[in-house]
């Protein structure tokens, strides 16, 4: 009888978690170089919101963004190069859809890739505990990176950070194996909002077009505002001549430093 009851209470508690789990913020934090050759790291923290059959995998600032643009019609503005920041995915009935948010820099134009790729897991028998979870590892290939991922089956949701889904249980932690880009869990919470908010897009484009896009931005990252009427200050707050040219050799160098895409596979190489 005590089995039974011991048994009959976990079946409860596991139910209510995963009942719980279709409404949720899952908090992550990503630690990635920005530079495959450097040692140097970033932090961002970012939130898969699951409700229902929907999920969305953003940073915090483009969630608050998403949140003032469907409450006031305008959200925050978009950043000054294609960076990590932007990591930005839309999953659809459960995990049938999956979309690839792309931002382009300064025009605030909004479009999405259609991520194709299956992910063929490889679980293996080795375990351990990352903070209250008990996980199994899992490996798998992605945009041109080896993956390992720990899961736990505890929460029986087939959901993780970023494009990854897949595995019987949440994903914990994932990271490639040079450690470029590392994924953790580090919170869960309810979540409250009526709905997902996620950004509107204008029109669906292929990896093709992506680079495309991030090729003309490099040739001339200041196309859309050289000719606007840009004032600048000194460090005194002293009015200045706007250098155009200084701040497009500056973005472009960001751009050539800042290369290590999470997807390699879709890299492009400036010169």
């Amino acid at each position: 009888m005590k089995i039974l009851l011991f048994w009959c209470c976990s079946m409860c508690s596991l139910i209510s978690t995963f009942l719980k789990a279709q409404n949720t913020s899952f908090i992550y934090e990503l630690n990635y170089k920005p530079n495959s050759d450097s040692l140097i790291t970033d932090k961002i923290v970012f939130y898969l919101d699951v409700k229902d059959k929907e999920s969305s995998f953003r940073s915090d600032k483009f969630r608050r963004s998403d949140s003032l643009r469907a409450k006031q019609g305008w959200g925050n503005g978009f950043d000054m190069e294609y960076n990590n920041k932007q990591l930005y995915i839309y999953k659809k009935n459960g995990n049938n859809e999956v979309l690839k948010y792309v931002f382009v820099p300064l025009i605030y134009n909004t479009y999405v890739i259609s991520i194709k790729e299956e992910f063929h897991w490889k679980i293996i028998e080795e375990k351990k505990k990352i903070g209250n979870y008990n996980c199994q590892k899992a490996e798998v290939e992605y945009g041109g990176r080896n993956w390992i991922a720990w899961f736990t089956n505890e929460i029986p949701l087939q959901q993780g950070p970023y494009v990854f889904y897949g595995l019987p249980g949440l994903i914990v932690k994932i990271s490639d194996e040079k450690f470029d880009y590392d994924f953790e869990l580090i919170q869960i919470k309810d979540f409250k909002w009526k709905e997902l908010y996620t950004n509107k897009f204008q029109k669906q484009i292929t990896w093709e077009d992506f680079q495309k896009l991030q090729k003309n931005y490099y040739t001339e990252p200041l196309s859309m505002i050289k000719n606007s009427d840009i004032t600048s200050y000194d460090e005194s707050g002293n009015i200045m001549k706007t250098n155009f040219k200084e701040m497009k050799e500056n973005i472009k160098k960001r751009i050539r430093e800042k290369n290590n895409p999470i997807e390699l596979n879709h890299k492009v190489e400036y010169k």
